[in-house]
């Protein structure tokens, strides 16, 4: 039992280095070195084997949809208080 809760802890701290050595790891000249072990790791798990063709989207089309100028409208409206009320003198 004692030896299971140690492997535990042992393997917990094993990935958390691991996961911070990945994090913090670069090169003075910010670039991907193939024979680093743990560049070769990095890009292995970044750029895995998908089932499905990469896409990347080079251009953006905004479309305006009709629910925001029914929403601009609704601020463009003008409140009018009819009351006039204005608020009670100052006693000095």
């Amino acid at each position: 039992m004692k030896i299971e809760r140690s492997l535990q802890k042992y393997f917990a701290i094993v990935l958390l280095f691991s996961s911070f050595m990945g994090t913090f790891h670069h090169h003075n000249d910010l670039k991907v070195h193939h024979d680093c072990q743990i560049c070769t790791i990095q890009s292995n798990m970044a750029n895995a084997d998908t089932p499905v063709d990469v896409v990347y989207f080079t251009t953006l089309n905004i479309f305006v949809d009709p629910i925001v100028k029914k929403l601009e409208t609704l601020h463009s409206k003008i409140v009018t208080n009819p009351l006039k009320a204005r608020a009670p003198p100052i006693f000095a």
